[in-house]
């Protein structure tokens, strides 16, 4: 390796050395040389010297190089690591890393660094098998043969010019360089030589060292001679004894008068030649002496000849090793091939011409220099001459490439006329090349100055043209249909049959692509093949090979191909197309003229009618029509008579098992239902002990719903995958999807449907008859608990039934365009009688079940706020519990919402079943949506309700998400639908954005009131009065009344909030109102700024007349005018508006009037701030059907507190309330509670002592509340009452005793608080703990129940018959009293 890289160091030092000065005057200046150019690469133009730093092949490489420097221009590399092996010359043309590696040369295909190599032989074998070696690594060849060097190679016996010249000069002449003159016979040769055994035999080879010469035998077959050959050892025998060293030839060998002849030996063994040299010596009569050199590279076989010169020697020419003596050839006959063949030396050996070897790649890359390599031809003299020059300047400067090249350099400038005809003209371009614009950086037609020739590149061809200057010749595109690969081409080849060329220039013919083919050359397309046929390889060149390709299938008799249609496989071909599982194709036969002969034949083949199947089990993927076992008909969807349908798919014979379905039906008719009758009945009696039951069906229903809304998402077009797959089928109970083939006739889908829709009714009679019969029962069910269970059970199952009867409408589009029902494809939509039959069933039933249902809960749901103030519709109301008792009080219309999103639910299969993406988005937009809302409501009564419904929502949407992938959404429509639909969603919501941006604005923008009406008001007079206002008005109409108990948080407001975000003032006009500081600011403001006051008059009021108002100011401190003047009120102002105010047209309202009087008139007071009849009264709730009694005192307060109680009461608990007034009221009440507002002076309420007294006497148990004013009474007020000397107006005294006993045990009762006039906030959590003390809805239906149905016991009668006797005798005792009272509380606690 160390040797190589020094080797390479010194070639590039001579080469330095040798660019530094130029040979010829006008050579191109170093700066503007140029590399070559290949693939992005620049590189100069590398010559392989494969004889290294020889002259005789060193300064032809000299004379190219220079020429290709200085007159072409080029950078030049010369490689001199030859070592006369032709092998490792072409490795390094075709690029190998490493040429002289005989094992491994590394080829890589990487461009060559090396592009010529000079004077190669390619006549040996051995070379000639390497060349086509390396020719074979490329498709086109890596090298190329440029032709003759111009001299002959020759070797052969060689004589020096002196010895020649005294031969010809002596006084007896010879011609020494002719063979006859040695014949011994008539010339004696030997005077001129030196005689051989003068010669040191040192210098010699032994003849034993002589390796055996394949050629021997030629020796002996050529001359007979036996003497001089042993023919056992193949070997010459040599004179002289074992150690002898010349071998003699027959004419010389007796005589010893042999001329020396000296040839050289290769690796010291194999002697060079010496069977020619000894076949010619003896044939020719030649008396030579053949010896062998020692081996000493070609020193030693040099040394001897110019040591001993008068002798002959066997050596090449040209040659520079003995240009000193300028050696002769000895003339011989001239070349005889047949001799030669025939292993008869005796003629001149072949000479050989050394041949130019380049790269392929030169042509493209320096075509100039190419074609001055191809004209470039040396003489033998030529040869001479520079190398006798170059031999000289050696022995003054020992430099093998200095010397080449100067003498390269000398021959070039003394001989003009040879070489300059070699140099090409720029613009002459010969075949194979074309004009090149060096700066268009192109092919052109024409010359110009920067055109020079350059080798056609692929995809052209070189045509030659005439000129005014003369021949020339263009690159030219291949045309349409034919293509070239090569370089310098000088014709395009036609594509052949199953190619083409579709453009001008192509390098190479592109064979057909598979569905088209070519029958015909020189084409520049390839014809299709027919609709739906293409052929199995490329390049078909025939029509025959067309095939029906893969999704298409051959209609027999046609010798066409069609598509295949969705819901089958075509493997293409003339195969028989099949149908895929969970279709089913109706078999197609036609009647065929078979080649036109009349004969008609049955053949299979299209077109054929797909129906997609209900489900893939039931039609196995096969042969068209066929079905899975146990089914027949369209589709496969009905069972053969006497079977029914299984799990799988298939179908079995009727059994037992079979008849599960109807088993299940009837289980739930005849016993489900009961038993839900009976757990209403349970419910009805033991409602407490049933409030689990409660919660569990809540849950229950809620599941049931789940189940009824995944049955509708297994009926979308969704492929399921078990085990999912067979728990939704297991859900088809509730859409009564059943299989009735073993009870109804087979395929007879209108009775089953008929069947179907008439189940319900027969529900209804049947669950009716067992009411009537338990109506004469002991234990008798009111007609509202029947009416709450068949509404449970509409609710609950109006999925399923919506689901059951829109089956019909739910058309499914088959891949044959017609329509089928999807649960029933062997019926076909809207064409079938069967089908028109069940459309109208259907629309029967949608008006009859779910629109029904639907406009009675919407009905219900309407008039649920109606009922809820009248106290005659709490009791309807009762009747439809299960829409509402379910629900929070203020959510009692998320039942309708549920009902629709129900609905909505199971309208969504049929509605969108040809639009399966449309399905999926819809339903679960609706399902996000009802989570949404039951989110943001929170509806139900029950948190764990609210939870689970919660948890199942999110599941559905989930499970929904998760199914997502499995939706076959195969069809172009529905994509398209689908993306108009987002695209319209993504439209309309930043619209929807920007319009409700724009309302906020306008709203913002526009004036408006924030507050419909004011209240003023005296808060002692009238605060409870004004709360009792406010609820009636929210009950009657939506509107923001300002009062200031909810609303007030800065008293300095209170003016601005008349002044602009009052739409009217109402002034409830009490006794002290006009005298209050602050009501006088609300009204002189109010008029101030001309905003609208009602009076309200409330009891007896009386409004002063203009004298008492001058002097008003009378009534008002100097520090509170003081006041009335810093908020900008003068006196004037306020007289003023209290004139004003006096004059407008008034409503009165006395506190001591009804109900539905009170609330008239707050009524009339709206109508005359909305200029318009705003609704009518709701009738007030009737005492006997009342739950809860409300007691007050007979004072303005206290029932106007009263009111407020009866109304938040009745709506929280959803329950009858009533406020008593009198004791007639209680007559025949069913009361269970009673709740009294412990005010100031009620203990001194005669009115209020004798409803008491009713209520314990009806054992109504008590629940007491404290408004603040109450005072608790002392022991002595309690013997007072009892011995008469209280007096109470409208009690007599013998009563004394009985009320004492009635107050003692109302007090012991912990009172709560309850405050009318405190904000609305608080008043509601007073209201929630107060009905807290009543229980659950299902206590109080308990108590109610409990006292309608308990017959009153002896102890029951004894306790009343003494309270009346007590109240008849004043004188009682006391232990009596106690004993009383004792079993008072004792009955109270058995209620309890």
């Amino acid at each position: 390796m160390a040797q190589s890289s020094m080797a390479m160091l010194l070639i590039v030092a001579a080469h330095i050395r040798i660019s530094w000065s130029s040979c010829l005057q006008e050579a191109i200046p170093l700066e503007r040389r140029k590399n070559l150019i290949r693939n992005g690469t620049s590189q100069p133009l590398g010559i392989w010297n494969v004889y290294g730093q020889k002259f005789q092949v060193d300064t032809p490489v000299a004379v190219f190089q220079i020429l290709v420097e200085e007159v072409l221009g080029y950078n030049v590399f010369v490689d001199s690591r030859g070592t006369g092996n032709m092998a490792h010359a072409f490795y390094a043309l075709a690029g190998c890393e490493q040429p002289e590696n005989a094992q491994n040369q590394s080829c890589t295909g990487r461009p060559t660094k090396h592009h010529v190599s000079m004077a190669l032989h390619l006549s040996n074998n051995i070379s000639a098998r390497h060349f086509d070696k390396v020719q074979r690594m490329k498709m086109g060849g890596m090298l190329e043969d440029l032709g003759s060097v111009g001299f002959v190679s020759q070797s052969g016996i060689q004589i020096s010019s002196s010895t020649l010249q005294r031969g010809r000069e002596s006084s007896d002449p010879l011609f020494l360089d002719d063979f006859r003159s040695y014949d011994s016979r008539f010339h004696s040769p030997e005077r001129f030589f030196q005689d051989f055994r003068d010669i040191d035999k040192n210098l010699l080879l032994p003849c034993r060292a002589w390796d055996t010469d394949p050629e021997m035998p030629f020796y002996f077959n050529a001359t007979g001679d036996a003497e001089g050959f042993n023919v056992n050892f193949s070997r010459a025998e040599c004179f002289g004894g074992g150690d002898g060293r010349w071998w003699l030839a027959p004419s010389c060998r007796s005589n010893r008068r042999c001329l020396p002849c000296i040839t050289g030996s290769s690796d010291g063994k194999w002697a060079i030649y010496p069977v020619e040299i000894m076949q010619k010596a003896a044939i020719w009569r030649m008396p030579l002496a053949l010896g062998v050199a020692h081996y000493n590279g070609s020193s030693a076989f040099k040394e001897l000849v110019m040591t001993y010169r008068d002798v002959l020697f066997m050596f090449w020419a040209p040659s520079v090793e003995f240009i000193e003596i300028s050696p002769v050839f000895v003339r011989f006959p001239n070349f005889n091939f047949t001799q030669w063949y025939n292993g008869i030396m005796a003629s001149t050996r072949q000479g050989e011409y050394p041949r130019h070897v380049v790269s392929n790649e030169l042509m493209a890359m320096a075509p100039d220099a190419r074609v001055m390599l191809q004209r470039m031809k040396l003489s033998s003299e030529d040869l001479n001459r520079m190398m006798l020059r170059s031999y000289s300047l050696y022995a003054m400067d020992p430099c093998f490439s200095c010397a080449a090249w100067n003498g390269a350099c000398a021959w070039l400038e003394n001989n003009r006329n040879v070489w300059m005809p070699w140099i090409p003209q720029k613009t002459a371009c010969f075949a194979g090349q074309g004009m090149y614009d060096e700066e268009k950086g192109e092919f052109v037609s024409s010359r110009s100055n920067s055109v020079t020739c350059r080798a056609c590149s692929p995809g052209r061809f070189s045509s030659l043209v005439v000129d005014k200057d003369g021949d020339t010749a263009e690159c030219r595109l291949c045309p349409m249909g034919s293509a070239q690969a090569s370089m310098s081409a000088v014709k395009c080849d036609m594509c052949s049959v199953g190619t083409y060329a579709s453009e001008e220039g192509k390098t190479e013919c592109h064979r057909c692509q598979r569905g088209k083919y070519q029958e015909n050359t020189n084409s520049f397309f390839c014809s299709s093949c027919p609709t739906g046929m293409t052929t199995w390889m490329l390049g078909a060149d025939w029509a025959g090979e067309c095939r029906c390709q893969e999704g298409w299938y051959w209609i027999n008799g046609t010798f066409n191909c069609s598509i295949c249609p969705m819901g089958m496989s075509c493997p293409g071909d003339h195969a028989r197309p099949l149908q895929d599982a969970g279709f089913w194709v109706e078999p197609t036969i036609r009647s065929v003229d078979i080649w036109g002969t009349g004969h008609w034949q049955e053949l299979w083949g299209g077109p054929f009618s797909v129906f997609q199947c209900r489900d893939a089990l039931q039609c196995p993927g096969g042969a068209v029509g066929l079905c899975a076992t146990g089914r027949e008909g369209r589709a496969c969807g009905s069972c053969i008579t006497g079977f029914a349908a299984q799990f799988d798919g298939t179908c079995a014979k009727c059994g037992g098992q079979s008849l599960w379905p109807i088993i299940v039906v009837l289980l739930v008719v005849v016993g489900a239902l009961p038993l839900a009758l009976a757990a209403g009945i349970f419910m009805t009696r033991a409602r407490r002990a049933a409030l689990s039951i409660f919660m569990v069906s809540i849950i229950f229903g809620q599941v049931v719903v789940c189940l009824q809304a995944l049955d509708a998402i297994y009926q979308m077009d969704i492929t399921w995958l078990d085990p999912a797959k067979a728990i939704l089928q297991s859900l088809a109970i509730f859409s009564f999807d059943l299989d009735f083939s073993c009870v109804l006739p087979p395929q007879d889908f209108v009775l089953e449907y008929v069947v179907q829709l008439t189940a319900y009714p027969v529900v209804v009679l049947v669950t009716l008859l067992i009411w009537l019969s338990m109506r004469w029962s002991r234990t008798p069910v009111s007609f509202t608990a029947f009416v709450n269970v068949h509404g449970l059970l509409l609710v609950a199952l109006l999925t399923a039934m919506t689901l059951a009867i829109v089956r019909p409408l739910q058309c499914r589009n088959n891949p044959n365009r017609l329509f089928t029902i999807a649960s029933r494809p062997n019926i076909i939509c809207w064409k079938s009688q069967e089908h028109q039959t069940l459309v109208v069933l259907a629309a029967a039933g949608l008006v009859a079940y779910p629109v029904t249902i639907l406009a009675a809960i919407t009905y219900l749901t309407r008039k649920y706020p109606i009922w809820l103030r009248s106290g005659g519709g709490i009791e309807v109301m009762e009747r439809y519990r299960f829409l509402f008792a379910r629900f929070r009080p203020e959510r009692y219309y998320y039942g309708l919402i549920l009902c629709t999103h129900n609905l909505t639910v199971g309208i969504i299969p049929a509605a969108l079943v040809s639009f399966p993406a449309l399905q999926v988005g819809i339903m679960g937009i609706v399902i996000c949506l009802k989570l949404i809302v039951q989110i943001l409501l929170w509806p139900w009564r029950l948190d764990i309700a609210n939870y689970n419904d919660l948890a199942l929502s999110a599941g559905l949407l989930i499970l929904l998400l998760l199914a997502s992938p499995l939706l076959n959404i195969d069809r172009a429509e529905t994509l398209t639908f689908v993306a108009i639909l987002v695209s319209i969603v993504m439209i309309v919501l930043p619209v929807v954005a920007m319009f409700a941006a724009l309302a906020v604005v306008m709203a913002r923008l526009r004036p408006q009131s924030k507050y419909a009406a004011f209240l003023c008001h005296h808060k002692a007079g009238a605060g409870a009065l004004c709360r009792f206002f406010k609820l009636v008005a929210k009950k009657y109409v939506k509107m923001n009344i300002f009062l200031d108990s909810d609303e007030l948080d800065d008293l300095a407001r209170i003016f601005d909030v008349v002044r602009a975000d009052t739409k009217c003032l109402v002034v409830v006009l009490t006794a002290e109102l006009l005298n209050r500081m602050w009501c006088a600011l609300e009204i002189a403001s109010a008029h101030k700024h001309q905003v609208p006051i009602i009076p309200l008059y409330c009891d007896d009021y009386a409004f002063p007349d203009h004298d008492s108002i001058d002097v008003i100011e009378s009534v008002w401190t100097e520090e509170q005018r003081s006041t009335l003047i810093s908020f900008g009120t003068s006196m004037d102002d306020i007289k003023e508006a209290y004139k004003a105010a006096s004059k407008l047209r008034a409503v009165k309202l006395k506190r001591r009037w009804s109900l539905e009087a009170q609330e008239d008139a707050v009524l009339k007071v709206l109508s005359v701030l909305y200029d318009r009849q705003i609704a009518e009264v709701a009738p007030a709730p009737a005492p006997r059907s009342a739950n809860v009694l409300v007691c007050v005192a007979e004072q303005n307060e206290a029932i106007s507190g009263g009111f407020i109680l009866q109304q938040m009461v009745q709506r929280y608990l959803q329950s009858v309330t009533f406020l008593v007034r009198s004791p007639s009221q209680l007559e025949q009440t069913k009361a269970m509670f009673a709740l009294v507002i412990l005010s100031k002076g009620i203990l001194e309420d005669a009115s209020f002592a004798q409803t008491l007294l009713a209520i314990r006497k009806a054992e109504i148990s008590v629940v007491t509340t404290n408004d603040g004013s109450f005072e608790f009474p002392s022991m002595e007020f309690y013997t007072q009452v009892e011995e008469g000397n209280l007096v109470i107006p409208g009690i007599c005294s013998n009563m004394g005793p009985a009320i004492a006993r009635a107050y003692q045990a109302l007090l012991s009762i912990l009172a709560l608080p309850i405050t009318p006039h405190a904000s609305m906030s608080i008043l509601e959590r007073q209201v929630h703990q107060i009905c807290q003390r009543f229980g659950t809805w299902e206590d109080m239906e308990e108590r109610k129940m409990s006292k309608v149905s308990r017959v009153p016991s002896d102890s029951d009668k004894r306790l009343h018959d003494e309270i009346e006797r007590t109240a008849q005798d004043p004188g009682q005792e006391a232990s009596e009293l106690r004993e009383g009272r004792e079993a008072i509380k004792t009955s109270e606690h058995f209620e309890t």
